[in-house]
């Protein structure tokens, strides 16, 4: 279990420098160093820009799902996939920006999403990925993966539910934990 996430690190942090070192060698070598520099930087400020763009878009999308009463689930993935691919274009080299520049592109992401939906909805079938929330103890967040618990435990929020009577001004009592909401009922 830690042996594979120890080696996954490791691919990822001597692999993919690796690969870079050689691609900008390879292609500098083709290219020409000063042109090498400017696709680089020119896919770096493309690239930043796109991000910007995307960015900005999928926050006014979650803002219009959630003002509509919408769970934006898919514009969250949007949001993270631009996120993470606007960090593989600050670091300089061919395959990252590519890898970068395909999670930015809308096109392309959708692929990405779709292919995260898919490993997540697999996983939850599976019961490798488990969602959990706050408990006595502190957050226990999202495990997945490497996750050792049964699909049979409980988060905190079931025990909540079922201790939920449905009047106004709920307090629901969990050890020391106390959870207060107000609600109006929508006929």
């Amino acid at each position: 279990l830690e042996v594979k996430m120890f080696a996954i690190l490791v691919a990822l942090f001597t692999l993919v420098p690796a690969l870079e070192i050689y691609l900008l060698i390879k292609i500098g070598g083709a290219i020409g160093g000063l042109n090498t520099i400017i696709v680089v930087v020119t896919t770096g400020i493309v690239g930043a820009a796109l991000a910007k763009s995307q960015g900005l878009a999928i926050l006014n999308k979650i803002q219009t799902d959630l003002n509509s009463g919408k769970l934006p689930a898919d514009q969250l993935i949007h949001g993270l996939l631009v996120f993470g691919g606007g960090l593989l274009l600050l670091t300089p080299g061919f395959f990252t920006d590519f890898l970068g520049l395909s999670m930015v592109f809308p096109g392309s992401r959708h692929f990405y999403v779709a292919l995260l939906k898919s490993k997540v909805q697999k996983g939850l079938d599976e019961g490798t990925i488990q969602f959990t929330s706050f408990n006595s103890g502190g957050f226990s967040g999202f495990s997945g993966g490497f996750s050792s618990q049964s699909r049979s435990e409980h988060s905190q929020f079931e025990q909540f539910d079922s201790q939920f009577d449905g009047h106004d001004d709920q307090k629901i009592h969990d050890h020391n934990n106390v959870i207060e909401a107000d609600f109006k009922k929508k006929d």
